[in-house]
């Protein structure tokens, strides 16, 4: 069952990552689209609000899945979160109408060591729990 549990993970990190490659190199419109669905649950923030949250929890999400997907391998892990923001940020200047920026890259970072800090918490937790006293 663990096992199971393990490659589920990894697939959903794999997809997740996918999914944000693919939202980060579209056309922008793409994102816009996606904002003006949600703004009106979210109290309708401004669009760079929205974006500052958007990159911090996206990434946080994707560093969670990837400390599930590899719990004994937690550098590989960063590598792969941290190594990711900066590629995206980077092939965003190649688009033609998105831009990469510093603080972009280091909110994605952030929101990656995040996610991975929560998935390694949670999993002692839960071993903790699981183990007799």
């Amino acid at each position: 069952m663990k096992r199971r549990t393990t490659l589920l993970a990894v697939a959903a990190a794999w997809v997740a990552i996918t999914a944000i490659a693919y939202a980060t190199l579209t056309h922008v419109g793409f994102v816009y689209a996606i904002y003006f669905k949600l703004a009106p649950y979210l109290m309708r923030p401004a669009m760079q609000t929205y974006a500052h949250f958007e990159h911090v929890i996206a990434f946080a999400f994707v560093g969670a899945l990837f400390g599930f997907a590899y719990p004994r391998r937690p550098i590989l892990a960063l590598v792969i979160v941290i190594g990711a923001a900066a590629l995206l940020e980077i092939l965003q200047t190649v688009t033609p109408d998105r831009h990469g920026t510093l603080i972009d890259a280091l909110e994605k970072m952030a929101g990656g060591v995040t996610g991975i800090v929560i998935a390694r918490a949670a999993r002692r937790f839960w071993s903790a729990k699981d183990s007799p006293s």
